[in-house]
């Protein structure tokens, strides 16, 4: 079928990508600007510059396999983008998680796992089109499972490296942002207030950070309490647009928030 033929080339395209992003030696530079008054670097800005390539190259592979499906609306870019988000996530954790393989041949099967982990995202991704009556039961649940992991794993390595508050909260804002504008999917009609809820959980979750980051607590406690208020903002917003909302579950979510923050709190 038509998509199966993209995605495997798009999968394709990626993966010799992240090949060459491994191979390639980038010159190791940093590049200053004065933000606020003070400066900031940004180490090794090319390295950065071919992450923000292959994270384009394979957002615009999943807009292109997400075109050729037969009953999704045209002209509705606000909509298609949401289908963008995972599979971009995907490329940007394997460019921070493969490094650290030092095996070469645990390295090429961990880059083959990767391939196929993009290749299930975005299939199941395709198959979230609202009317598409064949869709797998797998397909509704890999992108919540997917959506999570991503976060927990960016949150960690995000919060790990320490850097500044003005670059961490904007990549944590970015991180969940992105999340949450696949996980609170609406109809293409509605499509406005999925916008609207992801920019407010990304800001929520991007303030914390920076409010975390005057707190002396390890990097496993850190990233927990981003995804544990990730995790609770998303539940909420998930039912209230779905019209689902209820005191019953404002009381789950909140035994779910306190009996997480105990175990937090004994890590």
């Amino acid at each position: 079928m038509l998509q199966y033929e993209r995605t495997n080339a798009v999968v394709s395209l990626t993966l010799i990508g992240l090949a060459l992003y491994f191979v390639l030696e980038f010159p190791a530079r940093v590049a200053s600007i004065s933000l606020f008054g003070s400066p900031l670097g940004v180490n090794t800005p090319r390295r950065w510059l071919m992450i923000m390539l292959l994270v384009s190259m394979t957002m615009a592979g999943a807009d292109m396999v997400m075109r050729s499906h037969p009953i999704l609306p045209n002209g509705r870019m606000r909509y298609l983008a949401t289908f963008w988000m995972l599979p971009g996530l995907v490329v940007v954790t394997a460019t921070q998680i493969l490094g650290f393989v030092p095996d070469p041949l645990i390295w090429g099967v961990s880059l083959l796992t990767t391939g196929l982990f993009l290749w299930l995202t975005i299939v199941a991704e395709f198959q979230q089109v609202p009317g598409n009556d064949s869709a797998a039961r797998w397909a509704a649940l890999w992108r919540p499972a997917v959506g999570y992991a991503l976060a927990l794993v960016l949150f960690a390595l995000i919060y790990h490296s320490r850097s500044r508050s003005i670059l961490s909260a904007s990549q944590v804002l970015l991180v969940s942002g992105m999340v949450a504008l696949s996980l609170l999917r609406l109809p293409p009609a509605h499509i406005s207030r999925t916008w609207l809820y992801a920019l407010l959980i990304g800001l929520c979750v991007g303030q914390m950070t920076w409010a975390l980051n005057y707190w002396r607590i390890s990097t496993l406690r850190g990233s927990f309490l981003l995804f544990l208020a990730f995790y609770v903002l998303v539940g909420l917003a998930q039912q209230h647009l779905t019209a689902k909302l209820a005191r019953r579950t404002l009381w789950e979510y909140g035994a779910i928030a306190v009996v997480a923050l105990l175990v937090i709190y004994n890590l």
